[in-house]
């Protein structure tokens, strides 16, 4: 991805914009009122803890789903069809492959209470099959534009488990990021880890659910007459 040397400066309009500001504290507001639980629904979740430390934050999850190890694999590099089961991404595709390496393009936007912040991110991934997937912030503009993460390295790492009697995977997610503009401050430590936290859950959840479709509709094995 696109790491600029130093930081961007801000532009009018940004977060510091009077009106969104007061928008910002019209959501916090009514999400008070409401009782809004940002953890979201509670079931076939995954464990997600995030950490932020100034604007960088750490990401990890983990979870356990009783698919084959191959349905987990195709799944997770599945980049070109993401767009189809991820929430929150417009588009995801391999603009360059030599061997185990990738480059990938992601192009959404991170959910933030009634708005949307566009994210574009350029990702080198590396790939050790069925095992181990790595990806790194790699330089250069995304449809012509910067990109909106600073910085960027994340990793998926797949075991092969046993799952009440069934062949299963355990899935274990390590993620750093940094904005290139930093959430604004009135979300505050809270706000800001907790929507970060809702994000991460919702996405990896619906990986999770991708996995579990794939593998119902996967064809039985015919016996021979």
């Amino acid at each position: 991805m696109a790491v600029s040397p130093g930081p961007t400066p801000r532009r009018s309009g940004g977060w510091a914009d009077s009106g969104l500001v007061k928008r910002l504290t019209f959501g916090l507001s009514l999400a008070a009122l409401m009782g809004f639980h940002l953890a979201g629904v509670a079931q076939t979740v995954p464990t997600v803890t995030v950490d932020r430390d100034g604007d960088t934050f750490h990401v990890k999850a983990r979870a356990s789903v009783a698919v084959d190890p191959r349905i987990a694999w195709d799944t997770i590099t599945d980049y070109e069809h993401m767009r189809e089961f991820l929430p929150s991404i417009d588009r995801s595709r391999v603009v360059a492959r030599n061997g185990g390496r990738v480059i990938v393009e992601h192009i959404g936007q991170f959910p933030l209470f009634f708005f949307d912040i566009p994210v574009r991110v350029r990702l080198a991934v590396t790939q050790q099959p069925y095992e181990r997937v790595v990806a790194r912030s790699e330089s250069g503009d995304v449809d012509g534009k910067p990109q909106t993460l600073r910085s960027f390295s994340g990793s998926y790492d797949l075991a092969v488990i046993t799952i009440e009697r069934r062949a299963g995977v355990r899935l274990e997610y390590d993620a750093r990021f940094e904005l290139v503009e930093p959430l604004p401050p009135i979300l505050g430590d809270i706000f800001g880890t907790a929507m970060v936290t809702k994000t991460v859950r919702n996405q990896f959840g619906a990986m999770l659910r991708e996995m579990e479709r794939r593998q119902a509709n996967r064809a039985p094995i015919e016996k021979s007459q």
